[in-house]
């Protein structure tokens, strides 16, 4: 089965930070000003990343099957 690799950089430069959620896992992680995340996405070729902007925050989703991963600017892996 062919897979599909997203991969995104998310930044935070206008506020002082933005709360970002991972589903389907449910994950949450607060992104200051200044850093960013790294996520990459994959899965089954027919899938696609969902994103979705509230005054509060970011939801990155992953369709059913996909697996996320995340990393800060340090390098660190993050829970999703």
């Amino acid at each position: 089965m062919a897979e599909k690799r997203i991969l995104l950089t998310v930044t935070c430069i206008e506020a002082p930070s933005v709360l970002v959620s991972f589903e389907p896992e449910g994950a949450e992680h607060l992104l200051v000003a200044g850093d960013w995340f790294k996520v990459e996405i994959v899965g089954s070729k027919d899938g696609e990343p969902e994103i979705t902007y509230l005054p509060d925050g970011l939801i990155i989703g992953a369709w059913s099957g996909a697996t996320t991963r995340v990393w800060n600017k340090a390098g660190e892996e993050l829970a999703t």
